[in-house]
């Protein structure tokens, strides 16, 4: 994919802390592209604040090549979104999906355009539906007595491809390709700070992690790769396409998934003002 040489790279960060210091190291090894970096405040465990992103962005009436949908909570003490929903998968599956929904329109116009959604190997031990075969809201965000970290965070990866599947699905005919992809077990990324046993294991297993730039290169490949033009619904890892679970695959799952996401965005949105 060609990238214009004057691009723009925004960054949707959660804080405007780490926005000015994310914003300052993405923008040095790009000085020489002459690419412009710019940092925006973006909240994904509050559907307002995704909502509030997405009208900033498109106010600044740019193209929209390249969408990447990266963050992600991980090893979270169970709790509750001001929207109602379990942390983890709101941050990790329902932000990600209201904001691809909401820059739909961008997308379209800006095409070819690719999305990118960063999902994790953890995604094959587990399962969202329950023993009828039926998408299972309580697996999904569940309650307190019910909620293991680790399970959690698997389920929202595994909808993190059910998502860019149906995405691809959607879009394709508008010029709009979309891939899940593997980054890698990262030491030198945040995600495993929440708990002092995951930092722990996380050091044990340093000399088989991936730098941030390995890890970052599954990402970059499917966002740029010129052999990937038109192509989507698939699963990647180390810049290689890969067969997920089977029940990443199943479209009757992601059909139900989507039917979900928008219902509970409809709720979130409708209990609030402002």
């Amino acid at each position: 994919m060609r990238i214009p040489r004057l691009a723009v790279c925004s960054l949707g960060l959660s804080s405007p802390e780490q926005a000015v210091a994310l914003a300052f190291l993405a923008v040095r090894p790009l000085e020489e592209h002459k690419a412009k970096v710019e940092a925006m405040t973006l909240d994904l465990a509050l559907l307002r604040s995704v909502q509030h992103f997405a009208q900033a962005f498109k106010a600044k009436n740019v193209s929209l090549h390249v969408l990447v949908c990266n963050a992600a909570a991980f090893a979270l003490p169970w709790s509750l979104t001001k929207d109602g929903l379990e942390t983890t998968f709101q941050v990790n599956h329902l932000g990600h999906f209201y904001l691809v929904q909401l820059l739909q329109d961008v997308l379209c116009r800006s095409a070819p355009a690719r999305v990118v959604v960063v999902s994790s190997e953890s995604h094959r031990f587990t399962d969202i539906n329950d023993s009828s075969g039926k998408l299972d809201f309580s697996r999904l965000s569940p309650s307190k007595s019910d909620y293991w970290a680790m399970l959690a965070y698997n389920r929202s990866k595994l909808c993190n491809i059910l998502f860019s599947n149906e995405l691809h699905r959607r879009l394709s005919p508008r010029g709009v390709t979309s891939n899940a992809v593997h980054p890698g077990n990262m030491m030198y990324s945040s995600i495993h700070r929440n708990w002092w046993v995951y930092t722990l294991l996380f050091t044990l297993a340093r000399p088989f992690t991936k730098s941030m730039q390995q890890g970052a290169a599954t990402t970059v490949y499917c966002a740029a790769a010129p052999e990937l033009e038109g192509l989507g619904g698939m699963y990647f890892n180390n810049c290689c396409r890969c067969m997920p679970s089977a029940e990443a695959q199943s479209e009757e799952t992601a059909r139900a998934l989507w039917a979900l996401s928008e219902r509970l965005i409809q709720e979130g949105l409708g209990g609030q003002s402002g």
